[in-house]
């Protein structure tokens, strides 16, 4: 308990002094590189999972180390999911830093709230990452945008070279006010990596914001975005 209390009064004095700088140097899935093994993996995460296709976590875990507590898929991948320290959060909601909040927020990418999740190789090696945004706990109003963090990712990969189609359509699903976009996005960089873009947003059938009397229903739409990078087998 001892280097726990210290640890926290060096955070408060961090957010006391300068809570702009409260999350720097806190660790994120883009600090996870394609290839590195099991030591190479950067500390700081928290509550590691077995992953499920970017879904929400299973199993607790005792860390990446344990990746095969948890059950390959198809490929022989294991899908580890994790979350951002939140211990900067409390901190600055006990001090009510209004801006270090925002900043240290949940597990993230460009402000949206997601799944992050690592693939490991039987020996442990980083083979790719997943993101999914995360639907838990957000207002209706919120969670509609989380289609357009497909776009953002885009533009993280350079937004030439993509190769996109339509995903199937199913009988019944609508447009969420004139708007419906299922679709799905591919590329290939220099490196022999792949990249996955799965961005949705639409009614599945039977779904709307009001009933047949009236009442609103706000939470009854589609809205999400899958992302994936993966090496492609043989390469290093």
């Amino acid at each position: 308990m001892k280097p726990r209390a210290t640890s926290a009064c060096f955070i408060l004095a961090l957010f006391a002094a300068a809570p702009a700088f409260a999350c720097q140097g806190r660790p994120i899935v883009w600090d996870i590189q394609l290839g590195a093994s099991l030591k190479d993996l950067p500390g700081g995460f928290t509550d590691h999972a077995c992953g499920s296709n970017g879904g929400p976590p299973g199993r607790l875990i005792a860390g990446f180390a344990a990746f095969k507590e948890c059950k390959p898929d198809s490929e022989g991948l294991y899908e580890v999911a994790f979350r951002y320290d939140d211990e900067p959060e409390f901190v600055a909601r006990a001090l009510e830093q209004t801006r270090a909040v925002a900043m240290c927020e949940g597990t993230k990418v460009f402000g949206f709230p997601v799944v992050p999740s690592v693939l490991l190789d039987d020996e442990g090696i980083v083979r790719g990452l997943r993101l999914a945004t995360d639907p838990r706990g957000i207002e209706p109003a919120d969670r509609s945008n989380h289609w357009a963090l497909g776009n953002l990712l885009k533009r993280r990969y350079g937004e030439n070279g993509w190769v996109c189609e339509d995903l199937p359509e199913i009988p019944g699903e609508t447009p969420v006010a004139r708007f419906k976009l299922k679709e799905v996005c591919t590329k290939l960089l220099l490196d022999g990596a792949n990249l996955t873009i799965q961005s949705e947003y639409y009614h599945r059938a039977g779904q709307s914001f009001t009933d047949e009397f009236g009442n609103v229903q706000p939470n009854l739409f589609v809205s999400q975005t899958w992302f994936e990078i993966k090496q492609t087998p043989g390469s290093k």
